[in-house]
């Protein structure tokens, strides 16, 4: 009986580990090309740290193919896929992960400034702040918390700051899906 309990209580602290952490930045890996990404997190045991690593990545999965409709990300244990729902939908994704499906569409059609996201029976508007400028992006509903993304340096999309104040349940994948159509939307394809 004691060894299920530690057991127990072992396998809720890990849980519970992994559920804190924050998305706080993604970067290109390198300066000329938009198809690989560095991904970067924070937890509670990282507030001490001086210098954050790199704990996650978003790549294209058809790099030498000039082919934009297909992504693959990985944040610590969690992997996943973004790809665009059909040749004929080119603005409608899917986010495929152990979290589940989350779909993203253009809010209003031929609009790449505002998304509506949606994932189980859960809908959310991410959208560019600006109409004119992509260089910040913000989830529009705030009832789990604030969620935002900012370019590091105005009108230069290689290095993105993120401001992930949700709540820590709220669902990796969904936070994937605002970084990716931030980045993707406001990144030339090269």
């Amino acid at each position: 009986m004691r060894y299920l309990i530690l057991i127990t209580t072992l396998l809720f602290w890990s849980i519970s580990l992994s559920a804190q952490q924050w998305l706080t930045g993604i970067e290109t890996a390198w300066t000329d090309s938009f198809v690989e990404w560095r991904l970067y997190t924070e937890s509670e045991s990282d507030e001490e740290a001086e210098e954050l690593e790199a704990s996650g990545e978003l790549e294209l999965r058809w790099k030498n193919q000039d082919n934009w409709t297909e992504w693959d990300f990985e944040i610590g244990e969690e992997r996943g896929q973004i790809a665009q729902v059909s040749r004929n939908r080119p603005n409608q994704w899917e986010v495929r992960s152990d979290g589940g499906l989350v779909t993203i569409r253009p809010r209003w059609p031929n609009d790449f400034t505002e998304w509506k996201i949606t994932a189980s029976n859960t809908s959310f508007v991410f959208k560019s702040k600006w109409r004119n400028n992509l260089d910040e992006w913000i989830l529009v509903d705030d009832r789990y918390g604030h969620f935002s993304l900012q370019t590091t340096w105005e009108r230069d999309p290689r290095q993105w700051n993120i401001y992930d104040e949700l709540e820590e349940e709220f669902p990796l994948n969904v936070k994937m899906a605002m970084v990716f159509i931030a980045t993707f939307y406001s990144s030339p394809k090269i």
